[in-house]
């Protein structure tokens, strides 16, 4: 067994980890301060499962625009404890 066979489970355990600390699998419910902390995959993660907790099928365009309306929200308006689906209204 090579070291890279050894270390797959530490490395999964630390990506699992570090996308449940930013509120990768929280989708609305993820804080602005988690949201903007994450990168450009995990803000798409947590988009796509917000509109999708809202029964719709998102398509890339409404992804983006909603990590655009997301991350504008947050950095105006809204808290670090605040959570994105007060993009809403």
């Amino acid at each position: 067994m090579t070291v890279l066979n050894r270390l797959a489970p530490f490395a999964a355990v630390a990506t699992l980890s570090a996308l449940g600390a930013c509120g990768a699998n929280a989708g609305g419910d993820t804080t602005c301060g988690d949201y903007v902390a994450a990168s450009g995959s995990e803000r798409t993660a947590i988009i796509k499962s917000f509109l999708e907790s809202k029964g719709e099928d998102p398509s890339n365009g409404a992804i983006l625009l909603t990590k655009g309306s997301a991350l504008a929200y947050c950095k105006t308006a809204g808290s670090n404890s605040d959570p994105i689906s007060n993009v809403d209204g």
